[in-house]
């Protein structure tokens, strides 16, 4: 054994190596194990350890004695720990761990909610739910016109959600939301899964409609962290604030659903032409899959992936019990009756529309015509609009086509394949034209049979000589377009019009006809508007030929010279002012001498009549019939053109002091169409005054009715005159309808007249009706304007037609507007009842002959019940008296009428004379009492007077005119003429 022996320490030993290897390994001491260093440190400094010998040791047997030999120990069985100590611990800690981890996460939570509540949006917008609805427009039989919006949406209160269609919106979107508190756990954690065992791939979502709502109402879709959390805060707040209905209803609402709608309502009229309580389970399926992505399970855009969808919803609906199996087999298999956008009545009333439109804009606003969910409904008849404008568009191709073919739209040099290829791809997106009419590119033309054609369809087609008669070539050096005289001779061959390379335009066949035909857009334009003359109400109206091509209504907007039919109202002047039918004025050349304002140059205005004819004394029945100028000017001088001015107030018709001038009486200012139907409508109502209507009721959002015309209203509004809203300064019993503001005999007297017109002068096409119909034609200067106006007991009608750039029309009103007034009315009125005029109190009819005035005799031909207020009577035959002028011209120089009943050029003289000393009626256009009778001075009862003069300003050839017996309209010079 080695030797214990104490090394720099007295008070330690140290063992030699030799003993320590001796030693049992449980005796050895750790501290032996020590660096020198601490062998160092002095024991009463260095800790213990189990096998270290106390502080106080005991004395040790001195080292030559001998020492027992240390008797081995037994092996130490090491002490199983127990298992379930060690468990527990763990679960102990593990519990710890959690309400630490609970406490940092809600810790956390309660930061991150206190960081993104500040700024949230507040819920008032909800409570407050006023969302942008579209305006609807209807027509008089509730038809829908039109839409305006910038969201198309139709608000559906909660009460009138179809169940069926909740059901399925809830089985596909959120089956569980009458249970969660606005966030769905259980939903997170199936969707979850689905997409995890889809790869990661997003094939379900966890948003439940709570959160869409928040999204949707309070914060943008832009896809944040941020967002989300925020999403989830407002759910919550929402949920705690509504109830589910209110935010289900709020859903239902603002959800987009593709195709411009907004919400369920607006979605079942835009895909199905329907309301959301006449779908069926099929179509409630196929909504309620779009909002997810309504561009992608577009049904138009790919069907197939909208019928899947559909499936969904349905096999949906059979897990939650909400459907029976057989019950989605019958809905699958049903046809879902998908409408294509299609043409509406905003198709056919373009203008109307537009017009309403504006008017809407003007008087409500912006934010009520595209946000306030309005409801407007018109005084639009869907029948009488389609009629109208098919009448306008078959008129102007009409004309079109008596004036020649204009020539090829294009022409291409290549027609070989490729060159058929390029044009093909230029016009792979052309649309027919609003007149039907197809593009065809000429691809060859044989010397014998029919031109082949090819087609923007790729299809070919074969133009027969049949198909190309009509289109006489328009001479190049033509200046004017007057009764064919610009037109070539008819083509004998196609090659004569048509080379190949050109590009036409075809009609298809249609009816039977089975050949293409030669067709050309019109390049004039027309005005159509048709009124009820007892109500106002504007029933139809076309401002042009169309309305892509131009929106400038020209029923409306434009303002051109009326020609001769504004001579009615100067006849109705002189009726007030005691003339008759069969009273007499020259119809001789009158030049009248005015001084130019703007250079103040005296200058000569010689109107003339049509035929630059004169016929001396004319009854004015036959003055009207013919349209004789010169007596309409005769007649204005008498009765004073400022009388004139202020009587045609009566009509609706304002004219400014500076247009207050002789040339009036011809219809030298120019007005709309509009303006001139409504005033003929005194001729249909018996002298009542009547304002044009097209709004006639407007509701807002709530149903209220907030506005309704006086004028009349649409078929049913009789059922509920409670809700009718007086206008400022009337009560709820005055007359909703016109007043009478002319003498009704007087009226009546005109009518009478315009009756001759249509029978017997230049309106005579008209009697294809078979029907009382009174009217009147009207021409311009250098056949610029060609009108005709009639009316029959029911209907107002009037038609233009020019060109907008004011060139020649070269047509006479009677040939131009008279057939589209004629096929307008033709179906307008087809099914009423034929009746006249009434003929109210005061007026007497007596049988006359009607070219002379005088009692018809053995050799009358024309013989007429003419009308005859009290005191008046035809006249007694007199000695034949030779025509002044006949056959006379204009004075050279002169300023003249070009046109076949009136209308004059631009420098028009001033009022040459005051009404007669005598008034037969109130200067404001009142009603005016009979003109009592008297001798004539001039032969025996002849209305026809001999000498005086009524211009004051010399005597008229003649003698000038007297407006009934011995009545001679002699008076000052109203402002003379300068």
């Amino acid at each position: 054994m080695g030797t214990v022996r104490k090394k720099n320490d007295p008070g330690r030993n140290v063992i030699e190596p030799d003993l320590f290897d001796s030693l049992p390994e449980e005796s050895r001491e750790p501290d032996l194990f020590l660096d020198a260093s601490a062998a160092a440190v002095p024991p009463e400094t260095r800790p213990e350890t189990r096998n270290s010998p106390r502080s106080v040791e005991p004395e040790r047997a001195p080292l030559d004695r001998p020492q027992p030999k240390p008797q081995p120990k037994p092996p130490v069985r090491p002490v199983a720990k127990r298992a379930s100590g060690g468990f527990w611990r763990w679960v102990w800690r593990l519990f710890l761990l959690g309400i630490f981890m609970l406490l940092v996460g809600i810790g956390v939570a309660w930061g991150v909610y206190q960081h993104f509540s500040e700024g949230l949006p507040t819920l008032k917008s909800l409570a407050d739910y006023r969302p942008n609805l579209l305006t609807r427009v209807y027509a008089r039989d509730y038809q829908l016109m039109g839409e305006f919006y910038i969201q198309r949406r139709l608000f559906i209160p909660r009460s009138e959600m179809p169940q069926r269609l909740i059901d399925a919106l809830l089985a596909i979107e959120d089956s569980r939301f009458y249970q969660h508190p606005g966030i769905d756990m259980t939903g997170i954690i199936r969707a979850t899964v689905t997409n995890l065992k889809a790869g990661g791939r997003k094939l379900q979502g966890a948003s439940t409609i709570t959160q869409q709502v928040a999204r949707t109402f309070l914060l943008t879709s832009i896809k944040s962290m941020e967002r989300k959390i925020k999403e989830i805060i407002l759910s919550f707040q929402i949920e705690k604030r509504f109830t589910k209905d209110e935010i289900l209803e709020l859903y239902f609402n603002q959800i987009y659903m593709g195709a411009g709608a907004y919400g369920m309502g607006a979605a079942a009229h835009a895909y199905f032409a329907r309301d959301v309580s006449e779908l069926t389970l099929g179509q409630m399926a196929m909504l309620a899959g779009l909002p997810k992505a309504p561009s992608y399970y577009s049904p138009w855009r790919d069907p197939e992936k909208a019928r899947a969808r559909q499936k969904l919803v349905l096999n949906r609906m059979v897990e939650l019990g909400l459907a029976t199996a057989e019950e989605v087999v019958e809905a699958v298999e049903a046809p879902l009756n998908l409408v294509r956008p299609k043409e509406s009545l905003e198709q056919i009333a373009p203008y109307y529309l537009e017009h309403v439109r504006r008017t809407i804009l003007e008087e409500w606003g912006s934010d009520q015509l595209f946000n306030g969910g309005l409801e407007v409904h018109t005084a639009l008849d869907p029948r009488l609009q389609r009629v109208a404008q098919q009448a306008v568009r078959k008129g102007l191709m009409e004309y079109d086509r008596r004036h020649g073919y204009r020539g090829a739209v294009a022409h291409i040099a290549d027609v070989g394949i490729q060159g058929r290829g390029a044009w093909l791809k230029s016009h792979e997106k052309t649309q027919p034209t609003a007149g039907g009419f197809l593009h065809a590119l000429v691809l060859d033309i044989p010397k014998q049979g029919p031109a082949h054609l090819l087609l923007t369809s790729g299809k070919e087609a074969l133009l027969p000589m049949e198909g190309i008669k009509w289109a006489r070539p328009r001479r190049k050096d033509a200046k004017e377009n007057r009764d064919g005289r610009d037109l070539g001779p008819a083509p004998k061959k196609i090659a004569d019009l048509l080379t190949p390379g050109d590009v036409i335009l075809v009609e298809p066949p249609e009816g039977k006809r089975t050949h293409y035909t030669l067709a050309q857009e019109p390049n004039a334009e027309a005005a159509l508007v048709c009124m009820d003359p007892h109500t106002g109400q504007v029933l139809a109206m076309v401002g042009g030929y169309d309305f892509s091509r131009s929106e400038f209504n020209r029923a409306i907007q434009s303002m051109r010279q009326p020609g001769s039919s504004f001579k009615p109202f100067i006849y109705t002047a002189a009726m007030d002012k005691g003339y008759s039918p069969v009273d007499r004025v020259d119809d001789s050349p009158l030049p009248i001498t005015y001084r130019d304002p703007n250079t103040g140059e005296s200058k000569v205005w010689q109107p003339e009549n049509y035929e630059r004819k004169y016929y001396g004394p004319t009854t004015l029945r036959v003055a009207l019939t013919h349209s004789r100028n010169l007596v309409t000017v005769r007649l204005a001088k008498s009765i004073g053109i400022s009388y004139i001015a202020s009587y045609l107030k009566n009509f609706g018709l304002e004219i400014p002091a500076d247009r207050q001038d002789l040339s009036l009486s011809l219809g030298s200012m120019g007005f709309s169409p509009l303006k001139m139907t409504a005033a003929y409508a005194v001729f249909a109502n018996g002298g009542k005054r009547v304002e044009p209507v097209y709004i006639a009721r407007v509701q807002d959002r709530f149903g209220r009715t907030v506005f309704r015309h006086g004028g009349g209203d649409c078929l049913l509004c009789h059922q509920e005159p409670e809700r009718i809203i007086p206008q400022p300064g009337e009560s709820i019993n005055t007359p909703k309808f016109g007043k009478p503001t002319l003498n009704p005999a007087s009226v009546y007297q005109v009518v009478s007249l315009m009756k001759g017109v249509v029978k017997y002068g230049t309106a005579r096409k008209a009697l294809s009706l078979n029907r009382p119909i009174a009217g009147k034609t009207g021409t311009t200067n250098d056949y610029r304007d060609a009108w005709f106006i009639g009316v029959s007991p029911s209907l107002v009608a009037g038609v233009w037609v020019g060109m907008d750039d004011f060139s020649m029309l070269g047509e006479t009103g009677g040939t131009a507007a008279l057939p589209i007034w004629i096929d307008f009315m033709q179906e307008a009125l087809q099914g009423q009842p034929i009746t006249d005029f009434a003929v109210p109190p005061g007026i007497s009819l007596e049988e006359i002959d009607g070219e002379t005035g005088e009692l018809p005799g053995p050799q009358t031909s024309q013989r007429v019940f003419e009308a005859f207020k009290p005191g008046q009577q035809p006249l007694t035959p007199t000695a034949e008296e030779p025509a002044a002028g006949e056959g006379g011209s204009s004075a050279s120089g002169a300023a003249t009428t070009d046109g076949e009943e009136g209308g004059v050029t631009p420098a028009a003289p001033a009022d040459g004379n005051a009404p007669p000393s005598r008034s037969w009626g109130p200067a404001d256009g009142s009603a005016a009492p009979a003109a009592p009778a008297s001798p004539s001075p001039g032969g025996g009862g002849s209305r026809w007077g001999s000498g005086g003069s009524s211009s004051g300003a010399g005597n008229a050839p003649r003698g000038g005119v007297t407006p009934g017996g011995g009545r001679q309209g002699q008076g000052e010079m109203d402002g003379g003429l300068y």
